[in-house]
């Protein structure tokens, strides 16, 4: 089972259109707030540590993709799911899936993320806080399963490899988590039998 950074949303009336669905940039903002959520949420050893270890980092958002695919109306609920793929030495890429509360699949994509020394412009590894995640051996391990071809190729492919990017599963993890109950309707890393780990 492969786990998921996981993320409830509503959509709101900022987010939609004259005719009552979500405008299409709403799934690329909806990847940008599932990747600063992970960010400034995660802790390292249980404390908050994303002003430390942030603090000489550039994160340079280089590339960005989203295939939509179904639209969302005002006041449903979807959930977003993050995981990474080709992490090397300084960059990594943030693979997103974005599912309606009926499980029907809303949108795919990814961030292509480079760090930065502040100063220096050098590039640098991922500090902890991210790195944590990078680690296949953790059981909290966010690394993408898709591979050859990856996420980003399948993503950019659309057709025949939806299937693999939403199987079954993964249509019923994000209605889970976009039809949790207030209380439970918080950021979480969760796998596909909605086992859920620390972050």
């Amino acid at each position: 089972m492969m786990p998921f950074f996981a993320m409830p949303y509503q959509i709101l009336f900022h987010d939609t259109m004259a005719y009552g669905s979500q405008h299409h940039t709403v799934n690329i903002k909806l990847q940008n707030i599932a990747r600063e959520t992970i960010l400034f949420a995660s802790r390292v050893d249980g404390r908050a540590v994303w002003q430390e270890q942030l603090k000489d980092i550039v994160m340079l958002t280089r590339e960005v993709y989203s295939l939509n695919l179904a639209p969302v109306d005002l006041g449903q609920k979807v959930a977003v799911l993050l995981t990474y793929e080709d992490p090397t030495h300084s960059t990594v890429r943030l693979c997103f899936r974005i599912v309606r509360f009926d499980g029907q699949p809303v949108a795919c994509g990814y961030q292509t993320m480079i760090l930065m020394d502040r100063e220096t412009q050098a590039l640098v590894g991922p500090p902890p806080m991210l790195a944590q995640y990078l680690d296949a051996a953790r059981e909290n391990s966010l690394v993408e399963r898709l591979a050859e071809p990856s996420f980003g190729e399948r993503a950019k492919g659309g057709g025949r490899w939806l299937k693999d990017i939403f199987p079954a599963e993964v249509r019923s993890l994000g209605a889970h988590v976009a039809n949790a109950e207030r209380a439970q309707a918080t950021p979480k890393i969760i796998d596909e039998s909605f086992r859920e780990f620390d972050f």
